[in-house]
């Protein structure tokens, strides 16, 4: 059970990379709908739910090609 809930190197960086894109573009479209704070939080997590997804397929698909 712990080893799902353990993360590695490379998921660390989809992480990283999903939150900064995630705050990044939430705060852009934040200025449009001029509330910047919610654009920054709903897009940051956004960027790390959709991370976490993107490495859960990325473990999926990678046990999927042992196993043939």
């Amino acid at each position: 059970m712990v080893e799902k809930i353990m993360l590695s190197d490379k998921d660390y960086e989809y992480l990283t990379k999903g939150i900064a894109s995630g705050v990044g573009i939430g705060t852009i479209i934040g200025m449009l709908l001029q509330d910047i704070i919610l654009g920054f939080a709903a897009g940051g997590v956004i960027g790390i739910i959709l991370s976490f997804v993107y490495s859960y397929y990325r473990k999926a698909k990678s046990h999927k090609k042992q196993s043939c």
